[in-house]
């Protein structure tokens, strides 16, 4: 019995009395130093000491902790021969709340009781900052979900079960499965085009590998919600239990609605589209060009060569005379249609101004290809096939092939001299200057 109590004591037990079921008579067997001074020697239960202890008792626990004390509630434990646990608060002379755990043993003649008692301040109070962290996480989760994104879910990867935290606003129905919340917002919300890839995507199974592989996963879809069609981008990563570092991570999804950002980027898009291009051609504007021109000639040494091409509408201001303006535009647009069949997606096409056209071909400085590429040039923008009695396009081109640094000023002047030489022969032409 001596090395059970001790053992008792080891285990943070403050004091431990051994108690008389008979007589109500008890003993302190144990106490530690710092607290013994605190309990009584000896007496009996209900006497003037233990009346003193009751009252330092939070008076909400008091009652309890007399109940599980008194005698017949001390005689039924003695019969079932099972301990007692009754947990208690109680202020210090000083006004601190403690907390305090007393263990109840009947003897092995159930004739009396060893009753320790149990400083649980400290676990208490860790319980009591896990329980308020938890609380602010599931109440932060919330307010994310909330405030910041449309549905929130935790899945176990080993049970599949899963929590999903919710957007008021969303009518958004919560399984207790995976697969099951999966299947309801693919029948539910995603719109019926995309429901095969979005159930294939989010196989539990596929998604974790995906994710081992690249860390985070993202995906959009569009969905039905709030009574409009709207994208969602959802993602998706996976996050080791930090109690249980054998058991597989947890996977976690964010839902949110981008559609007013992805919306708000088409229309800032096609306000930057509309700021760099002509209207009438839908080539690059001038200041645009200049600006891409000016910075891949800075970017490259100009070894690998760059071209530099000047094309001018033969006689435009008579085509708009004679025909009127609207053949004109036709003209210009015919133009720019031309030219992005002619050449490159990465070139720089530009309607310089009025009549006037450029083409810059980085990294290329071929004279012969270039002349072939600009003989069909001349070839789709000759016959206008709207106008009756139309003459056709000519183009004189000014072009110039370079292997080595050079600014875009230079290029340009370059390319002018090249071009009055076709106009000072007639017009309708092509004419190369090179440079070492």
């Amino acid at each position: 019995m001596e090395n059970v109590l001790e053992t008792l004591v080891l285990a943070d037990y403050e004091i431990v009395f051994r108690m008389d079921g008979r007589t109500g008579e008890y003993r302190k067997i144990l106490a530690k130093p710092a607290v013994g001074s605190l309990y009584p020697d000896s007496g009996i239960l209900g006497d003037e000491a233990c009346l003193k202890y009751m009252a330092s008792v939070y008076p909400k626990d008091r009652i309890l902790l007399r109940t599980e004390m008194s005698p017949e509630r001390l005689a039924e434990t003695a019969k079932t021969g099972h301990r007692k646990i009754v947990s208690y608060r109680r202020r210090d002379p000083g006004g601190r709340l403690l907390y305090r755990k007393a263990v109840i043993v009947p003897v092995p003649d159930r004739t009396g009781f060893v009753c320790a008692i149990h400083d649980t301040t400290e676990e208490m109070r860790l319980r009591r900052e896990n329980d308020r962290n938890l609380r602010m996480k599931d109440e932060g989760i919330r307010f994310i979900v909330e405030n910041m994104c449309e549905n929130f879910i935790i899945a176990d990867t080993e049970t599949h079960e899963c929590t999903t935290y919710t957007n008021r606003e969303g009518n958004i129905s919560c399984k207790s499965r995976f697969d099951e919340q999966i299947d309801w917002f693919a029948e539910n919300m995603v719109v019926p085009e995309e429901r095969a890839y979005y159930r294939r995507y989010f196989d539990i199974d596929t998604l974790t590998g995906r994710i081992a592989e690249e860390g985070i996963c993202r995906m959009t879809c569009s969905v039905i919600y709030k009574n409009d069609r709207r994208t969602f981008a959802i993602t998706a990563t996976l996050i080791d239990d930090p109690g249980k570092n054998e058991k597989p991570p947890f996977l976690f999804l964010c839902a949110q609605d981008i559609t007013s950002i992805k919306r708000m980027k088409e229309t800032n898009q096609l306000l930057l589209f509309h700021n760099q291009h002509d209207k009438l051609t839908g080539l690059l504007n001038r200041a645009a060009a200049e600006k891409r021109i000016r910075e891949q000639l800075y970017a490259g040494s100009g070894k690998a060569g760059n071209t530099f091409i000047l094309i001018d509408i033969d006689r435009f201001k008579h085509i708009n005379d004679r025909y009127g303006h609207l053949t004109g535009d036709e003209v210009l647009r015919l133009m720019g249609e031309s030219m992005r069949k002619v050449f490159r997606d990465k070139d720089i096409l530009c309607r310089w101004g009025g009549d006037e056209f450029v083409v810059f071909v980085s990294g290329f400085a071929d004279e012969k290809v270039m002349k072939s590429r600009l003989n069909i040039l001349r070839e789709k923008t000759g016959t206008f096939p709207d106008q009756a009695n139309f003459p056709g396009i000519t183009l004189s081109i000014g072009c110039v092939c370079v292997h080595r640094e050079i600014t875009l000023n230079r290029l340009f002047l370059l390319a002018d001299e090249a071009l009055y030489e076709v106009k000072n022969h007639g017009r309708d032409g092509i004419s190369f200057k090179s440079l070492p």
